[in-house]
């Protein structure tokens, strides 16, 4: 990755940014620095390829968990979490973090730092160690724990997410039925939090003209 500002500074967005967010960043600083706009043309090509390029990667599902896997690597690189030794110690991994997440107040984690952890425990040597075991039950043990960690990060990284514990539910239909389950409360729970202030408007407008007309 170079040095300098990451894609995300670059858009101005947060790294929990949705693809609309991401469209409609780009859209917006691509206007303003289009070569054939911006009064400087020399700062203007630099400037816009420098944003198309930030968009092309964050636009792509698959490259942009690849760049976060790096950008959040080297942001956090003095917290990672040791390499298991075996299958059961990615358990027990698990459960240090989750142990560590349940007395923490959701809403002042840190998200970036909470989602590499979480990769960290995903890594492919992991994944490998607990897909040689092939133990179903420890398995589902651990896609718990992990599901619950996951639980204050946005949805699309909740997604991110899912396709590693996709590797680990393997073709068990249990495990990823629960994955499943999962993201759909998951995606209830989101469209709910993004409305939840207009349908409390809409009640209490509601509740206003029921008195009136009494």
């Amino acid at each position: 990755m170079k040095a300098g500002k990451s894609h995300y500074q670059v858009l101005d967005i947060p790294v929990s940014a949705s693809m609309p967010e991401i469209k409609k960043a780009y859209r917006s600083l691509a206007l303003i620095f289009h070569p054939d706009k911006y009064p400087d043309s020399i700062i203007a090509i630099a400037k816009f390829n420098e944003i198309k390029e930030a968009y092309q990667v964050l636009a792509d599902p698959s490259r942009r968990r690849e760049y976060d896997r790096e950008f959040l690597f080297q942001k956090f690189q003095d917290k990672q979490i040791p390499l298991a030794s075996e299958a059961d110690e990615v358990l027990q991994l698990t459960k240090a973090l989750w142990a560590k997440l349940k007395n923490q107040d959701p809403f002042r984690l840190d998200q970036d730092l909470l989602y590499f952890q979480l990769t960290e425990l995903l890594s492919s040597h992991n994944i490998r160690l607990l897909n040689n075991k092939g133990n179903a039950l420890l398995d589902q043990e651990i896609l718990q724990y992990l599901m619950d960690c996951s639980m204050a990060l946005p949805l699309n990284k909740k997604r991110s997410l899912a396709q590693s514990w996709q590797l680990i539910a393997r073709n068990n239909p249990s495990n990823k039925a629960g994955i499943q389950t999962y993201l759909k409360h998951a995606q209830i729970w989101t469209i709910w939090d993004n409305h939840k202030m207009a349908l409390a408007i809409l009640v209490s407008i509601l509740i206003c003209i029921f008195i009136i007309n009494q």
